[in-house]
């Protein structure tokens, strides 16, 4: 049955193609001078500037052209066309070099190479490509070009674009090309430039557009991937789309649903799915739809993020490393799977880890037959989304399941179905773990058994249970690099994402919406649709990181650092008392995939880093290409993990985590700012005191962030006065006190004018002590020596108090950061970097079996790097299974899975477990100088 949106006849526009000049100036130009009008007073938002050009632009269209936007819509957006004209900026320089009869290397193509080092806010290589044709030639005054002409013309550069290569001197001849340098304005020129390179010629306004032109095209486009299919769709205002238009479409890549990962009981998470669910093995791949058309003539493999690798896996049942594979009933005329694409090693048979997926695809497709090469890759599927013109996704799973074993016949170790087992209450879910363990699989998916399949959704119908180990920083951590230092070897700072409240609440309810980069420049990142404050500096990473990785990164982003001492950095950035030699925008920047042993929260670190702690022992895991850098790991995250680590029982619960967070504000805050300025003081604590606040501060107890605003509310409450510029002495300086934990531009001008600055924990101890407490090293942040000096004689050598009283808390962390950690000295986490204490923080154990063989060269290697050997499963926090023969090997296995199944069934929730490993794990970390991933070295049985 037809819907009402599919029944309407197809957009069509009235007048002729509008001139590719006015689309230029009543568009692109209004919205690069809306980004950089520097113009005080008017009283507009940057962001309702570029709302009023394209709302204004869309409106003349409608009335002056008609109703199919298509034209200029994919001019708009020319990373979202599909033509490819394989034109990079080098080929670009050359062609317009050898256009204006330059000399080879001469000055002016020098200088064009190096565009990079000269663009500022509103230049960029189109512009400078620019300003040379016009200091040669003169600006054309033939024929105007329409928008349909230019279309016409990138058409035909498209096609021809493999007919020859497509290296400058083919480019320099190309008619099309050649029509448009010498009969476009420079106007149009620079535009045309942007377009043929697929830079954003709007910059990030696309939702902005689509959402002006129809309200339902943002959303439609997240599902068909196609400027062209939206607009032939949804042109008029008064049809919207109906839930079901917004379904997947067989040929279209689509956001698929996600399993949510939670850190609850057992008996919760069986609550959660009715108590009846199915329990799938959760694989280490990369996420793949296949859709499968015409019988098989044409066939499609997407991404999660709608990358299309077709060319990896194969195009049609004729060819390809996994496309032939797949055996369809003959019934099937078109269909959609969701899957696993997995790397497979043939000659061990079995799975290994993601990061081979994309280079086994493409070692096999050098070879003629798939069974010569070692490993290849595996599709394991497990989901059935839409068969012959009709959408599954209203289905229950069960059904879905069964129709998908119906249609697909399997092909063992190239295309299989993932089992899964219906399953029911608490003990299931903790066999299913026991089975992950032993198999060392990533752990369970556990799905209810009536689920839809909601697209672009993470809830809780999927939950992903995964084991705990021990000596691990939850998962891995997704990363943007907005740092860098250079030396042998170069050393990224990397930073995490703070989000405001209404994005984290949008989060927490499982919402994805599409994300938009609003803006070229750090300073409108504000405007993207999930909303970001922040960037806070989190840690430094050097090791993991391959020449080839690190050529990638350099590659990607040459051109986009700046020297901290030259240029200010973003003010979307913050920094610690650790400075970066160079930044970089995080819009321009990459995000790195980081494993860390555990998080660091020495009082050294806290100052280091903006967000007061960082991770020991980081290492990189890869380069995320598929994630955009406000997808990244967030404060919000880091909140949870540091509130567990000070409370092992703590549960992660967001709701569990709002009341943490209104327990420490009842303290601190009762009342709006503006509410404390009407009432008098309840307290007289900072009576005669005047504060100046700088940063805001991180409870080292909690790990919640208290905002400057709310110290600020807090000092008034009780007595105190609040003064915004010291310098202008209006108060006596003897009663100035200056707040703060980290060294910004503002904090580091005041320290080098003399001023003493006190930690942002003194207000909150002084508040709950209800007292002014005397001044101890704990709350000095930076202060002269003189003030120093008599805060040290107010402590003993561990740093507990001779006159301010403790609580709890702080007796607590006074205890944990006296402790050596297993039963040593306590070492600096700088001084851990040397190999003397690689291991210092491992208590390995090494099963022995019924024998008792010793492998001695294997304890030796651990106890020269600084690790202990325990004779005690329980007791230790690495499992080394040693090079044996295979059947004693095997028993080694079995005894160690047994003892960690009994402690699996001794907890009610997932319990902390010994991670277990091959011996190379130890000659790779002392190889690499720090301790690599233990999940890259699984214990095998074969």
């Amino acid at each position: 049955m037809l819907s009402a949106i599919d029944s309407i006849p197809k957009p069509q526009n009235f007048a002729p193609s509008p001139d590719f000049k006015w689309l230029c100036e009543e568009l692109f130009v209004k919205i690069d001078e809306a980004q950089f009008d520097g113009t005080p007073g008017t009283g507009k938002s940057r962001s309702l500037k570029h709302y009023e050009v394209i709302s204004n632009f869309i409106e003349m269209w409608r009335k002056t052209v008609g109703n199919n936007i298509y034209p200029a819509l994919v001019l708009a957006l020319p990373y979202r066309d599909r033509r490819i004209y394989n034109i990079k900026d080098y080929v670009l320089i050359r062609t317009i070099c050898s256009y204006l009869k330059l000399p080879k290397n001469s000055a002016t193509e020098q200088r064009l190479k190096d565009w990079k080092q000269r663009v500022g806010k509103d230049r960029n290589l189109s512009s400078l490509l620019v300003e040379e044709i016009a200091k040669r030639k003169t600006e054309p005054s033939g024929k105007a070009i329409t928008i349909d002409d230019v279309n016409g013309h990138l058409d035909e550069l498209s096609k021809d674009r493999n007919a020859s290569g497509r290296g400058f001197r083919n480019l320099v001849k190309s008619k099309p090309f050649l029509y448009c340098l010498e009969n476009m304005s420079f106007v149009e020129l620079k535009y045309f430039f942007d377009i043929v390179l697929k830079n954003r010629v709007i910059r990030g306004q696309e939702h902005k557009f689509l959402n002006c032109w129809h309200p339902d095209a943002q959303d439609y486009l997240s599902v068909v991937s196609d400027l062209k299919v939206v607009t032939s769709k949804l042109y008029d205002l008064k049809v919207r789309l109906k839930d079901d238009d917004l379904s997947i479409k067989v040929g279209f890549a689509f956001a698929p649903q996600l399993a949510k990962k939670v850190n609850l009981p057992y008996e919760k998470i069986c609550h959660t799915l009715h108590d009846d669910f199915l329990v799938e093995e959760k694989m280490d791949g990369e996420r793949i739809q296949v859709h499968y058309m015409n019988y098989g003539k044409s066939i499609k493999f997407f991404s999660r993020r709608g990358i299309d690798y077709t060319y990896l896996y194969g195009a049609s049942l004729s060819s390809g490393t996994i496309s032939q594979h797949l055996k369809f009933i003959n019934s099937v005329k078109e269909c959609v799977l969701d899957g696993e694409m997995v790397t497979f090693d043939a000659r061990r048979q079995v799975i290994l880890p993601f990061g081979l997926v994309k280079g086994s695809a493409k070692e096999a497709l050098s070879f003629d037959n798939i069974n010569n090469v070692d490993f290849h890759p595996l599709y394991m599927v497990f989901d059935l989304l839409y068969l012959n013109g009709t959408s599954l996704t209203p289905l229950p799973l069960h059904q879905r399941k069964k129709y998908l074993n119906s249609i697909l016949t399997p092909l063992k170790n190239m295309v299989e179905i993932v089992r899964s087992s219906r399953c029911y209450g608490v003990e299931s879910i903790k066999k299913s773990l026991e089975v992950a363990i032993s198999l060392g699989s990533e752990g369970v998916v556990l799905k209810y058994y009536n689920s839809s399949y909601n697209v672009a959704s993470r809830n809780n119908n999927w939950i992903k249970v995964k084991p705990e180990y021990l000596e691990e920083f939850g998962e891995n951590l997704d990363l943007i690099i907005i740092g860098r230092d250079s030396g042998k070897k170069d050393s990224f700072m990397l930073g995490l994402v703070v989000l405001d409240e209404k994005e984290m609440y949008r989060k927490d309810q499982g919402s994805s919406s599409e994300v938009v980069d609003d803006s070229n420049q750090g300073e409108n990142i504000q405007n993207s649709r999930k909303k970001v404050k922040k960037i806070l500096s989190f840690c430094s990473i050097a090791n993991g990181i391959s020449q080839e990785e690190s050529k990638e990164i350099d590659r990607k982003t040459r051109g986009y650092w700046k020297r901290t001492s030259d240029v200010v950095p973003s003010s979307i950035l913050e920094f610690g008392s650790k400075i970066p030699t160079e930044w970089i925008d995080p819009s321009k920047s990459i995000v790195l995939e980081i494993k860390s042993r555990s998080l660091d929260n020495t009082e050294t670190d806290m100052q280091k880093y903006a967000t007061s702690c960082t991770l020991y022992g980081g290492y990189c895991k890869r380069i995320r290409y598929d994630k955009e850098w406000t997808d990244c790991y967030t404060l919000d995250d880091l909140y949870e993990n540091r509130a567990a680590k000070f409370n092992p029982s703590y549960q992660t619960e967001k709701s569990q985590l709002e009341l943490v967070r209104k327990k420490r504000k009842r303290v601190l805050i009762s009342d709006n700012f503006h509410q404390n300025r009407k009432r008098k003081p309840i307290s007289n604590i900072f009576a005669g005191l005047f504060f100046y606040v700088l940063s805001d501060y991180v409870t080292k107890d909690t790990g919640v962030r208290i905002t400057r605003g709310e110290l600020e509310d807090a000092i008034v409450k009780h007595g105190g006065k609040l003064i915004y510029n010291v310098v202008l002495k209006r108060h006596c300086i003897g009663k100035v006190r200056l707040i703060s934990c980290k060294t910004t531009t503002e904090c580091k001008a005041l320290i080098d004018r003399g001023y003493d600055i006190l930690h942002p924990s003194w207000v909150v101890d002084c508040i709950t002590y209800k007292k002014l407490i005397l001044i101890e090293p704990i709350y000095c942040f930076s202060v002269s020596q003189k003030m120093r000096a008599v805060a040290e004689k107010r402590v003993d050598y561990l740093g507990d108090s001779f006159e301010n009283n403790i609580s709890e808390v702080k007796l607590s962390l006074l205890y944990k950061s006296q402790l050596p950690p297993i039963g040593e000295v306590e070492i600096d986490s700088e001084v851990q970097s040397f190999p003397l204490f690689l291991f210092s923080n491992r208590i390995v154990y090494i099963p022995r079996c019924k024998i008792g063989v010793k492998d001695e060269l294997l304890e030796m290697k651990i106890r020269l790097f600084g690790g202990k050997i325990t004779d005690q499963q329980s007791l230790c926090n690495l499992i080394i299974i040693p090079y044996n023969e295979s059947i004693l090997r095997k028993d080694c296995i079995k005894e160690v899975n047994e003892k960690i199944k009994e402690q699996i069934k001794a907890f009610e929730t997932i319990p902390k477990i010994a991670r277990i490993v091959a011996p190379e794990w130890v000659d790779y970390s002392i190889n690499e100088n720090c301790q690599v991933p233990e999940e890259d070295f699984p214990v095998v049985n074969y």
